[in-house]
């Protein structure tokens, strides 16, 4: 893989539509155009924004300590998931 302009531009896109539907209160725990529950999208542009800030040499740990719930309310969407 290519680590190019191109390439990080289309991350960075792909972390502002996350942004985008939540900013118009949108759901973001459902597939997409379905309704089964799927919290692997929301895991994966996390995933992303914490690969582009160690590319900027940015501590996420320190920067979003106290913020940082993506996990724990993924894993509690997977376990009512689980339950249905």
């Amino acid at each position: 893989m290519q680590y190019n302009q191109t390439y990080i531009f289309n991350e960075l896109d792909k972390v502002n539509s996350l942004r985008n539907r939540i900013a118009h209160h949108e759901t973001i725990c459902f597939a997409t155009n379905t309704s089964t529950i799927d919290t692997s999208y929301v895991i994966n542009i996390y995933s992303k924004i914490k690969t582009l800030f160690s590319w900027m040499d940015i501590d996420s740990n320190s920067l979003l300590y106290g913020l940082d719930h993506i996990n724990r309310v993924c894993a509690q969407i997977n376990q009512l998931k689980a339950g249905i």
